[in-house]
């Protein structure tokens, strides 16, 4: 029998198989049938790649205090002795490595140059995993993320993309063999466009003519002509190209329809600044000012509606949080 960690042998598959059967993992509905075929099949995978005996016994093992994603346990993972004595201390140790993972916090870190930090959701504790250590949990994980999403089209669908950079992320600290088996499984998710921001977006208006005037006047916009008299508003890097309903340039929206937009526009103008100018311009907010999430953080941000009623916000970055408060 292979060694555990130097003192204890790993048992035979069936008598792993039989301590989580006796508590439920054949009961356990999973993608692919029951929880228990599912830790089989992971098993499998690690033999196919090469994985050695205590990594393998760890991925048969791997739920058995629940895991990040899927957190119904097996074993109470204050009870790990039996365990151990079951599987070792080396393969043990594995298995709780890849249940207490806090995963928003780790697999980030993964491909980065700092060392690999792991925060225990259990406990909020952190530590830095050896590299053998690193090595055994990646590899588990491909296994068992290969597995589900070969199993659940919408889980791949949903997941698919951010598990193929994690794994081409962590391409070093994969075998080969996983990371060929990852390539083939998701290679479809690469993408080689990486959009970088926003060029222009298209209004589809009552009024060209009211609509210039209105983002003028109350928003500071640029009307500018292009092309055979096409108008549009400039502002920052960006621009609104405009369409008169029913008159609208192909290649056009399905639906273009004035009134169906939500615009988000960042001002470094403080919200109390905002509210008075659009006082003085005779235009109602809607709500706010309110704090709100925006693509680079927590923002305050002010609604209004423009002639077509398309709802506008009106963000500030900088957020007085004084101002939530009038």
């Amino acid at each position: 029998m292979a060694m555990a960690d130097g003192s204890a042998p790993i048992p035979s598959w069936s008598r792993v198989e039989t301590f989580l059967r006796d508590r439920g993992a054949a009961d356990m509905p999973h993608p692919g049938g029951t929880l228990l075929q599912h830790l089989c099949r992971v098993r499998q995978l690690l033999a196919d790649w090469g994985a050695d005996p205590v990594v393998q016994v760890a991925g048969l093992c791997h739920a058995t205090y629940g895991t990040d994603g899927f957190d119904q346990w097996l074993h109470p993972v204050t009870d790990r002795s039996l365990l151990a004595e079951l599987i070792g201390d080396r393969a043990e140790a594995l298995v709780h490595l890849y249940a207490c993972c806090n995963r928003d916090v780790v697999y980030p870190q993964f491909g980065g140059t700092e060392p690999i930090v792991f925060r225990d959701r259990f406990t909020g504790s952190e530590h830095t995993p050896s590299e053998a250590d690193l090595r055994a949990f990646i590899e588990i994980t491909a296994a068992n993320e290969l597995d589900v999403l070969a199993h659940n089209d919408e889980l791949a669908a949903r997941y698919g993309a951010d598990l193929h950079q994690l794994f081409v992320r962590s391409g070093d600290l994969l075998s080969t063999a996983a990371r060929e088996a990852c390539t083939r499984q998701l290679g479809h998710f690469a993408s080689p466009v990486q959009i970088t921001g926003i060029d222009h977006l298209v209004l589809t208006v009552a009024s060209i003519e009211r609509t210039l005037d209105f983002y003028q006047r109350v928003l500071g916009m640029r009307p500018v002509t292009f092309g055979e008299g096409r108008r549009a508003l400039a502002f920052g890097t960006s621009k609104i190209n405009l369409h008169e309903v029913g008159r609208e340039l192909m290649p056009r929206a399905t639906r273009p329809t004035p009134g169906s937009a939500d615009l988000c526009l960042v001002t470094e103008l403080p919200q109390s600044q905002v509210h008075r100018h659009l006082t003085a311009c005779g235009v109602e907010v809607e709500e706010g000012p309110v704090p709100r999430t925006g693509a680079l953080g927590p923002m305050t941000s002010t609604y209004l509606r423009d002639p077509d009623g398309n709802l506008i916000e009106i963000s500030t970055y900088a957020a007085d949080s004084d101002e939530l408060h009038q």
